[in-house]
């Protein structure tokens, strides 16, 4: 059974082109940024949507999320036409940033969903940092990434020195992001930025085929494990000892670890419920 969303920038008589489609089937949603013209930029009504869709997993019984852009791109990153040059200097970005965008990159982050970015094209900007928050990147030979603030006079934002510093190196992250370097997905493959690069052809299904071994796994341990990760990734080896005994109690409880337990005596495929 098929759940279908449309999220739109605004409810007027007028009807509008949704910005955000979300799809639900089988546990996997899919949300998908939808402004090609702009090769998906975000304006502010458009990230309220895609942070609304994002939060709104851990109560429709999603188990895993696919992150994609419309027709050939990922997200070109922020629509700054749109929500500041009106009047630069005296537009709040911080409390833009802190209300809006920050809790995209969090939601992404903390909610213990796993989240796949499917990039084709470009991912730049804030775009990038979109899809370097997801658990796992795939991409097409052709994706671009790019930490492009510099090259309007700004610095970076949506966590980009965070995940660039953890993923390459203060060094390589000084150069890539002050140059605002073009990241082809071979060179970002090579520095551990992304998973997997799959052809044009072969992407959906590979995307398709992972979402669903998650989504049928044993989702609590699979949470857990996200938890696990997130906590190692800012914290210690104490905390993250610690928190790795109080998570695995949770599994120790769940149906899905008496099932794997029995599949491994019986030398059989376990059948999990995630439960």
């Amino acid at each position: 059974m098929s759940l279908e969303f449309e999220y739109t920038m605004n409810q007027t008589s007028v009807a509008t082109e949704p910005k955000i489609l979300v799809s639900l089937e089988n546990r996997i949603k899919t949300i998908t940024i939808n402004n090609p013209k702009a090769k998906n930029a975000v304006g502010s009504e458009t990230a309220k949507e895609l942070c609304r869709a994002i939060t709104s997993s851990f109560m429709d019984d999603t188990r895993v999320i696919i992150l994609t852009g419309a027709e050939g791109n990922f997200c070109s990153g922020a629509d700054v036409s749109a929500d500041t040059m009106n009047n630069p200097k005296e537009y709040d970005v911080t409390k833009y940033l802190r209300e809006t965008i920050n809790p995209i990159i969090l939601n992404i982050r903390n909610l213990n969903i796993p989240v796949i970015a499917k990039v084709r094209g470009v991912a730049a900007g804030v775009g990038c940092n979109f899809a370097l928050a997801c658990d796992m990147v795939f991409a097409t030979p052709t994706a671009m990434f790019s930490q492009i603030f510099t090259n309007i006079g700004l610095s970076s934002d949506g966590g980009g020195a965070y995940f660039m510093t953890k993923m390459v190196g203060y060094k390589k992250a000084f150069e890539l992001m002050a140059t605002a370097a073009k990241i082809t997905a071979p060179e970002a493959l090579a520095m551990n930025m992304i998973n997997h690069i799959y052809s044009e052809t072969d992407i959906d299904e590979e995307v398709q085929k992972m979402a669903e071994k998650l989504a049928n796994g044993p989702f609590i341990a699979i949470q857990q494990t996200k938890a696990n990760l997130r906590e190692a990734n800012s914290g210690s080896l104490e905390t993250t000892l610690d928190m790795e005994a109080v998570n695995q109690a949770n599994n120790f409880q769940s149906n899905d670890f008496v099932e794997g337990v029995s599949a491994f005596i019986q030398k059989r495929k376990p059948n999990f419920k995630g439960e």
